[in-house]
């Protein structure tokens, strides 16, 4: 199962992220993936609420693999959210959610995680494991462009620092998933990118421009999960140099915001396409 985006509108979402919860645990999936955005822009970023939002994490009877979004650091210096510093609150989360090598949820998984490589150690966030012979992998690449700030005075040593460790990790992902001679790769990120890679403004720029060549030099089904902008669609986003569709790739994004829905993902190897991606409504949301 995958998620995001959620639970956004307090209090009253907090009964239908339960309702969402029982029913993903009725499913028993193999694990739910989480794409970011634990809050909405305007809730408080608080110790509190987050502690309460690892307390909900952990109400999934399985693993639940969480990867930060946007709103629960980067918008937080704003006066509805608590005039936080928003790395301190990066921090937080980082000390929190990915203070180990296993996911959130009741039965959480053990992860492989980007802090055990020497000179990234400031990155748990990003993690991968095998499963059903494919790769899954998540990057901390967000919405709000990215953290990347325009103009002459902007200080973007955030953005590069982490710019720099999740193109490393997806070029693992891609290494790995090759090594283990995977019959797919999964990669899970927050943000809904912006494909125009020559848009010096771009902050997802590099990023894609990566992703680009290494889905082309790999020969099995590439799925990129996300959310940001809270509404379930399937696309075939990524062209090459010709602007011919980039066939091995499918981003897909999962409900939000209102919609507090789920998306099913099952590995389906007898499949070309592998992956099979169905709405998966919560009654009652």
């Amino acid at each position: 199962m995958a998620i995001g985006d959620v639970p956004y509108h307090l209090p009253e979402d907090f009964e239908r992220f339960d309702r969402m919860i029982t029913q993903i645990n009725e499913a028993k999936p193999a694990f739910t993936i989480h794409v970011g955005d634990i809050k909405s822009g305007s809730v408080p970023c608080s110790d509190e609420y987050y502690g309460k939002i690892k307390e909900y994490f952990d109400t999934f009877d399985e693993a639940l693999i969480y990867t930060p979004g946007d709103n629960e650091w980067t918008d937080c210096d704003r006066e509805s959210c608590g005039s936080y510093d928003p790395e301190e609150r990066l921090d937080k989360l980082r000390q929190l959610f990915f203070s180990n090598n296993f996911s959130q949820g009741h039965q959480p998984i053990e992860l492989s995680r980007q802090n055990k490589v020497e000179g990234f150690e400031k990155f748990p966030e990003n993690s991968t494991l095998q499963k059903s012979g494919v790769t899954f992998g998540t990057l901390h690449v967000i919405g709000s462009n990215n953290n990347f700030q325009s103009g002459e005075d902007a200080l973007n040593d955030e953005f590069y620092e982490r710019e720099l460790a999740n193109n490393f990790w997806l070029e693992s992902l891609f290494k790995t998933a090759k090594k283990n001679k995977s019959i797919g790769l999964v990669l899970v990120l927050h943000a809904g990118l912006n494909y125009n890679n020559k848009d010096e403004k771009n902050g997802h720029a590099s990023f894609v421009s990566l992703l680009r060549e290494q889905v082309q030099d790999f020969d099995q089904p590439v799925l990129l999960l996300y959310g940001d902008h809270h509404h379930f669609m399937m696309t075939k986003p990524l062209m090459d140099k010709t602007g011919k569709t980039i066939t091995n790739f499918t981003a897909v994004q999962v409900f939000g915001n209102h919609d507090i829905h789920s998306v099913k993902i099952e590995v389906a190897p007898e499949n070309p396409n592998l992956f099979l991606i169905d709405p998966f409504y919560i009654k009652g949301n």
